[in-house]
């Protein structure tokens, strides 16, 4: 907060502060928050099982915290909970304990013992769209929200959240596609607009929105909604749910479940895209990344397999 709440200001300017700290507050994206807000809870347990002191944090404390955590958890967890530390720190305007040269060199520790890498799960290739789309039954309502969330979520190359966050208001179709506004992504770029075009085909992933319009007897509100088992259409589903409608499909295709995540939507068309020509900046576009170098990742992993000098074993 820029100004503590039990300070005593006139009605105007108060209000003024309220608005202002509601601009601080909304710097970072609602799972963000949600990720500070879970990590320093889990911070402030510790700290009260150990007898040590949160806020401020010394160097000492956050090291036995930290050495304790690399027992059980991935370095890149480490990083994230520091970060959140460092955050309520700066927001009480304490040193963040981070700069300590001590957690510094910890954290090196940690990270050349332990190693940073972890089994990423595997992208949606585009050439199981096909086999995919097959395995549901669209005779039912529930199949007929299956396919439009997967084909669209795949065409956007959406995060889980930014794709239960649609409204149907946020859709625009013309004569080329669809317009669909992101309204909840990691980055808070509230205005994005991502197009996604007619295909002319069964895997068609405007066809198939409109269709579950249609269906669901969507008319205002939340696009993609939960379905209970007499068939009626309820509230808004829970980014949970699309990594869970993506497995249960993935497993009907005999594939292991465990190696796919409802972000497999999003690399499976960067790194299809990649493998078929696009261009970074086209990529980009539609993931609405603004660096590089995450793109990069993806375009690599499609590059692999494209002019490939082991290909010259087909002109055997």
């Amino acid at each position: 907060m820029l100004v503590p709440e039990n300070e005593q200001l006139p009605t105007t300017e108060k209000a003024k502060f309220e608005k202002i700290n509601s601009y601080i507050h909304n710097a970072k994206s609602k799972n963000t928050q949600k990720s500070y807000a879970a990590d320093w809870k889990h911070f402030t347990e510790w700290c009260k099982v150990n007898n040590r002191n949160p806020l401020p944090a010394s160097a000492g404390t956050l090291c036995l915290y930290l050495s304790d955590l690399a027992e059980t958890h991935k370095y890149s967890t480490l990083r994230r909970r520091v970060s959140s530390i460092n955050m309520a720190h700066k927001f009480k305007k304490h040193l963040p304990p981070s700069q300590h040269i001590e957690v510094q060199a910890l954290m090196e520790g940690i990270k050349r013992e332990n190693g940073t890498q972890h089994e990423p799960k595997r992208a949606l290739m585009l050439q199981f769209i096909p086999e995919l789309m097959n395995k549901i039954d669209t005779s039912t309502l529930i199949g007929i929200r299956d396919k439009a969330i997967l084909l669209l979520g795949f065409a956007l190359a959406s995060r889980r959240s930014e794709l239960v966050a649609i409204n149907i208001e946020d859709l625009d179709v013309n004569d080329f596609g669809m317009d669909v506004r992101i309204q909840d992504t990691k980055t808070k770029q509230d205005d994005l607009i991502k197009a996604v075009v007619f295909t002319q085909n069964e895997f068609c992933p405007v066809k198939a929105t409109q269709e579950w319009i249609k269906g669901g007897g969507i008319t205002s509100g939340a696009l993609f909604r939960a379905i209970d088992r007499h068939g009626n259409v309820k509230d808004r589903l829970s980014d949970q749910s699309i990594s869970l409608i993506l497995k249960k499909y993935i497993g009907e295709l005999g594939l292991d479940v465990n190696d796919f995540a409802g972000h497999s939507l999003r690399s499976g068309l960067s790194t299809s895209a990649a493998m078929m020509g696009m261009t970074e900046i086209a990529i980009m576009k539609q993931t609405g990344h603004k660096s590089r170098e995450m793109v990069d990742r993806y375009v690599q992993a499609g590059l692999r397999y494209r002019n490939n000098a082991s290909s010259i074993l087909k002109e055997l």
